[in-house]
């Protein structure tokens, strides 16, 4: 038996390794007219990421999942505009060393108001000091060990900002606490690469292969704060939201042509 909140329960009900150790990762996927937008990709990530945590994800595993996140949105009555997060961690018992790579699965499902839209009003940002994220091996995947963009998000609501921006071991922009980073200088659209440890985003990849089939000039570089301030326009982009534009960082004010040029060509693809 354990005491949660003052309640005496099994332990079995509420305690695994997700709870215990945050070892695992998380997808949060797009439902448009009951279908998941951008499915192969999320697939892939998912692929990508148990491999890299050593779960076993096989093309059975995939198929289960894919079926039962339909069955959670009929369940839930969700059909048209929704988000599906699936929650992934590794079964089994013992401390940090699992007795087992099993792989374990939550779906949760939460509806969506509307399609992707431009908003009329950008966003207002700012850089995050209080922590930096370290490059390496994982910091790529969506971790259920996310207290640093918890800690970010939470800053951002005090001091009213709509995204904040993280920084790297080396103060480089990587990404915001919600979503992946995009800038424009000069007509060229630039994108951290993931060795700069960002998260490896589904929408961003996605975004990225439009932009170049497309002719637009993309260059996957590291990104300085100077670089940030210094851009012609700035956006945010994640598969659940879409793009974001940025409106302005302290008395830096920004531009939305190229962006609004992007969303008009993504709504033509989807």
């Amino acid at each position: 038996m354990i005491c949660v909140n003052g309640n005496f329960i099994e332990s079995e009900a509420v305690i695994n390794r997700a709870m215990l150790f945050g070892d695992g990762f998380f997808e949060s996927m797009r439902i448009h007219k009951n279908e998941i937008l951008l499915e192969e990709f999320h697939l892939q990530r998912i692929k990508q990421s148990a491999e890299l945590l050593q779960l076993n994800c096989t093309e059975t595993f995939l198929q289960e999942l894919k079926s039962n996140i339909h069955k959670t949105l009929t369940a839930n009555k969700h059909h048209d505009h929704a988000r599906i997060r699936v929650s992934i961690y590794r079964g089994g018992g013992g401390l940090y060393a699992s007795t087992s790579d099993e792989i374990n699965y939550l779906i949760s499902a939460n509806s969506l108001d509307n399609f992707y839209q431009f908003a009329k009003k950008g966003l207002s940002i700012d850089f995050y000091q209080e922590q930096v994220k370290a490059a390496g091996k994982y910091s790529c995947i969506k971790s259920l060990s996310s207290q640093l963009y918890v800690m970010a998000s939470i800053y951002a609501q005090q001091h009213s900002f709509d995204e904040i921006v993280i920084l790297n071991h080396q103060q480089n922009c990587i990404e915001g606490n919600t979503s992946n980073l995009f800038i424009i200088s000069n007509n060229t659209i630039y994108t951290p690469p993931i060795s700069d440890g960002c998260v490896d985003g589904v929408f961003k990849n996605f975004l990225i292969a439009l932009l170049q089939k497309n002719n637009f000039k993309i260059e996957i570089q590291s990104i300085t704060q100077q670089d940030l301030l210094n851009a012609d326009e700035v956006f945010f982009c994640n598969a659940v939201r879409g793009i974001r534009w940025v409106n302005n960082l302290g008395n830096k004010i920004y531009r939305n042509n190229i962006t609004q040029s992007i969303f008009d060509l993504l709504l033509q693809q989807l």
